[in-house]
C-alpha cells in the first residue's frame, strides 16, 4: 500500500486583487518560502496573479489552514465568523479600523471580533497586522517584505510592529542568524505578546525571542510566568520596547491601541527574568544572532553568564585595534577571561618585546612559525576561563581573486580552532566594511564561527551575554595609595578660609591633648565629624580617618581616639591630631578643579559623596568657563532653586582663582561634598589639594 502524501498547506486570500501590495507580498512570500496551494476569494475577479478565484470562503477545495483577510473592517468580522465555522486554524487579519482608531466604533468592532474566536479553536491574528511566517514549516502568510537570504534557525521573532518585522528579520539574515516562527501582533485582539511567546516556547527549535513590544497586557502575573518559563528552558528573550518617553508612548498607542507602561518598572521586571532589554533594531538583532549562535554551539552562560574568572578571550588583528577594543569591551563591561599559566605560558613563548599577551592578546607582529602562533591561540581556545573567542577584525573583507592570502588565512585560522575545541568564536569587524564574496562564502563554509559587522554594537551585546559578574578585587591599600605631597587638613582649610569659601566651624585637637577633645570643642554643635589630619594624607576614609554623626562630647572623644588608633595600626607617618567640624546638611554635590598637559584646566561638577565615579549626571567645563556653564551644570543637579545661583558663584570664583590667582600653583582641588542647604546656602565639607606634579 503505498503511503498517503501530506497535502500541502491551503492559505485564502480573501479581498485579493491585482495591483494590491498586500496580495503581491502574500504570493511572493507563500511562493518563496514554501509551497502553500494560494486560493484568491473574489466575488468580482474571475483570477488574481494568474490563479483562478473562488466568489466565497465557503467555497474553496478544501478547509484551508490559513485564511488571510485583505477586506475593510466593516465587512471583516463577518468573515472573521465564517472562517470559525469553517474550524480554519490561522486566520490573518490584515485590516485596520479598530481600537487602534480609539473611536466608539473601532472598540465595538474588536470587542465583537474577540467575541467571535474567543473558546474556539482558531487563532486570530491582528486585526491590524500582518500575519505569520512559520519557515519551519514552509507557510508564510505574512504581508511584509522577507530577505531573501533568511535561512531556518532558532530564533522566533514577535513585533506589534508590522513594518519592523522586515526590519529584524533583516537585521537576522545580516548577522547570519536563522529565523523559526515570525508572528505580527498587530492590536493583539485575541492573540496577544504573551500569547506568541508562549506558542513560541511550545517549540523545541526556538532558543531565542527576539522581540518589539509596546505593550505586555495588564497581566504582570502573567507575563512573569512566561519569562520564567523561558529561563527555566534556557531561551534567551531579547527585547525592545517602546514607550520609555513621551513621544514614543503617544506613537504606541496610535498605531497599536497598546498602552506603554512605566518604563522603570518594566526594566524592574526584565532585569529580574534576565531578559535582555535593548534600545535599537540594531542591537536587538545581534543579540539575538549572538544568542542564537551560542546556543546552537551549546555554550553555557547565555543570558547572563560569567563564573568567577570566565569570560571572552579578544585576539586582536592589529595593534590599533587592540587599544580601541579594550576600551570598548571595559567600558561596556564584558566579562574578560584571565588567562591560566598554561595559556600565558604559551603566548609569552611567541609573542614579540612590546607585545600584550594578557586580555586583549595583540600578536600581530610575532616572528615565530605560523603553526607555533596558531598553537599559542589553541592553548588560549581551551583555557577552562575562556567561554567564548572574540575577533575585532580591523581590515575590510578579502576576496577570493586577490593577493591577501595571510588575510584569508588568519580568519580560517580562527574558524577552525573554534570548530577543533568547540569554543564559540565571534569575528566582528571595527567597522561596516561591505560584504565579498568570500567572506559570503566564509560564512557559509564555517558555520561554527559567527562572523558579523561592527564591533560597537557586538561589544555592547556580549556584555549582556557575558557579563562582568564579579567586581574587580579591591587592591589592597598600601600607604602609597593614601600618602602624597598634599598638604594636611587644617592647611587646606586654612587656604581656602583666605579666600572666604564657607566651610562648617571646626576645631583642631593635637594628637598629644587627645584626652582634652570634649572641651575643645564644647562650642561646636553637634553631630560632630572627626577627621585625622596627616601629613599629605590624601584618602581618609581608606584608613579609618573620618567618623560621622558624633552626637555627644563623649562619642566625638571616642571617635578621636579610634581615628588616631587606625592611623597608628596603618603606619600612618606625619600624623598632627584630628580635625573636629560641624556637620553640614543638604544636597551633596562633588566639585573637581584639575590640569591636563593637553587639555589645560577644567572643571568636574556633579553629584557628591560616595561613589562619585558611578554617577552619571557630572558635567565637564573647560576653564575658563564660558558665561553661564557652571550654571547649566547644576540645573542636572538637585540643588535647592534658591542656592542654585549663590553655589554658581561659589564655584565659578574658585575656578577663576584656579586657573590664574591664589590657587594657581595647584594641579587639582577636589570638594566632595560641597553641601548645599536650602536656607544656609553651600558649605565645604572636605577638601583634596595636590601641587603641580603630583599624579591624580
Amino acid at each position: 500500500m503505498t503511503a498517503q502524501s501530506t497535502p500541502r498547506p491551503g492559505v485564502a486570500l480573501v479581498g485579493a486583487r491585482d495591483g494590491s501590495l498586500w496580495t503581491y507580498l502574500l504570493f511572493h512570500n507563500l511562493r518563496t518560502f514554501g509551497d502553500a496551494e494560494i486560493w484568491p476569494v473574489s466575488r468580482t475577479r474571475p483570477e488574481v496573479r494568474g490563479v483562478p478565484t473562488v466568489a466565497d470562503l465557503g467555497l474553496v477545495p478544501r478547509t484551508p489552514d490559513v485564511a488571510v483577510l485583505i477586506v475593510n473592517s466593516a465587512a471583516a468580522n463577518s468573515v472573521v465568523a465564517k472562517a470559525v465555522e469553517m474550524k480554519v486554524p490561522h486566520i490573518v487579519l490584515i485590516s485596520d479600523g479598530y481600537a487602534e482608531r480609539g473611536t466608539e466604533e473601532g472598540i465595538r468592532l474588536q470587542r465583537e471580533l474577540v467575541g467571535i474566536v474567543e473558546g474556539t479553536g482558531s487563532r486570530l491574528y491582528g486585526p491590524n497586522g500582518v500575519g505569520f511566517a512559520d519557515f519551519r514549516a514552509g507557510i508564510a502568510p505574512l504581508g511584509a517584505p522577507i530577505p531573501p537570504d533568511l535561512r531556518v534557525g532558532g530564533v522566533s521573532v514577535v513585533s506589534q510592529s508590522g513594518s519592523l518585522t522586515t526590519t529584524i528579520m533583516g537585521g537576522l539574515a545580516e548577522d547570519g542568524a536563522g529565523v523559526d516562527l515570525c508572528v505580527s501582533i498587530g492590536n493583539g485582539a485575541a492573540f496577544d505578546p504573551i500569547d506568541a511567546m508562549e506558542t513560541m516556547l511550545d517549540r523545541p527549535t526556538t532558543t531565542v525571542i527576539a522581540a518589539y513590544l509596546e505593550s505586555f497586557g495588564g497581566n504582570r502575573a502573567r507575563l512573569e510566568r512566561t519569562l520564567t518559563r523561558a529561563r527555566e528552558q534556557g531561551v534567551t528573550i531579547v527585547l525592545a520596547k517602546s514607550g520609555g518617553s513621551e513621544i514614543g508612548a503617544a506613537i504606541a498607542r496610535s498605531h497599536t491601541a497598546a498602552l506603554a507602561g512605566p518604563d522603570r518598572l518594566v526594566d524592574e521586571v526584565l532585569t529580574a527574568h534576565g531578559v535582555i532589554r535593548v534600545r535599537s533594531m540594531e542591537q536587538l538583532t545581534r543579540a539575538a544572532a549572538i544568542a542564537e549562535y551560542l546556543s546552537r554551539h551549546g555554550a553555557s552562560g547565555v543570558g547572563g553568564a560569567g563564573g568567577v574568572g570566565g569570560g571572552v578571550a579578544v585576539i586582536e588583528t592589529s595593534g590599533g585595534a587592540a587599544a580601541l577594543t579594550a576600551d570598548l569591551l571595559t567600558h561596556e563591561g564584558v566579562g574578560l577571561a584571565t588567562f591560566g599559566d598554561a595559556a600565558t605560558s604559551a603566548l609569552r613563548a611567541v609573542a614579540p618585546d612590546g607585545a600584550y599577551v594578557s586580555n586583549p592578546i595583540d600578536l600581530t607582529a610575532s616572528p615565530k612559525p605560523y603553526e607555533e602562533v596558531t598553537a599559542a591561540f589553541h592553548a588560549v581556545y581551551t583555557d577552562p576561563a575562556v567561554r567564548a573567542v572574540v575577533i575585532p577584525y580591523a581590515l575590510t573583507f578579502p576576496d577570493a581573486d586577490d593577493e591577501r592570502d595571510v588575510h584569508r588565512r588568519s580568519l580560517d585560522r580562527y574558524a577552525d580552532l573554534g570548530a577543533a575545541t568547540g569554543c564559540p568564536t565571534i569575528v566582528s569587524t571595527l567597522s561596516d566594511f561591505a560584504w565579498t564574496d568570500w567572506a559570503v562564502a566564509f560564512r557559509e563554509r564555517h558555520p561554527e564561527t559567527l562572523l558579523v559587522r561592527g564591533i560597537a554594537t557586538t561589544a555592547r551585546m556580549l556584555a549582556r551575554l557575558y557579563p562582568r559578574t564579579q567586581p574587580e578585587a579591591p587592591r589592597a591599600t598600601g600607604l602609597a595609595d593614601v600618602i602624597g605631597d598634599a598638604p594636611d587638613g587644617r592647611t587646606a582649610r586654612d587656604l581656602l578660609d583666605a579666600l572666604d569659601v564657607p566651610m562648617p566651624k571646626a576645631v583642631f585637637v593635637a594628637a598629644e591633648d587627645v584626652d582634652g577633645v570634649a572641651g575643645a570643642v564644647a562650642g561646636l554643635a553637634h553631630p560632630h565629624v572627626v577627621k585625622i589630619v596627616a601629613d599629605g594624607l590624601l584618602h581618609k576614609v581608606k584608613v579609618g580617618g573620618v567618623v560621622l554623626g558624633c552626637a555627644t562630647a563623649e562619642q566625638t572623644g571616642a571617635a578621636a581616639r579610634r581615628v588616631l588608633a587606625s592611623a597608628a595600626a596603618a603606619g600612618l607617618p606625619g600624623v598632627r591630631g584630628v580635625l573636629v567640624e560641624e556637620t553640614g546638611t543638604g544636597v551633596e554635590l562633588f566639585v573637581s578643579l584639575n590640569r591636563d598637559p593637553w587639555y589645560g584646566p577644567y572643571l568636574i561638577v556633579g553629584s557628591g559623596g560616595g561613589d562619585v565615579e558611578a554617577k552619571t549626571d557630572s558635567s565637564l567645563i573647560a576653564l575658563p568657563a564660558t558665561d553661564g556653564a557652571v550654571e547649566r551644570a547644576l540645573d542636572r543637579l538637585p540643588v535647592p532653586d534658591g542656592q542654585r545661583a549663590t553655589t554658581a558663584a561659589l564655584i565659578a570664583r574658585l575656578a577663576t582663582e584656579f586657573v590664574g590667582g591664589r590657587l594657581a600653583n595647584w594641579s587639582m582641588l577636589e570638594l566632595n561634598p560641597v553641601m548645599v542647604d536650602a536656607t544656609a546656602g553651600p558649605q565645604i565639607l572636605d577638601i583634596v589639594l595636590l601641587p603641580k606634579g603630583e599624579p591624580v
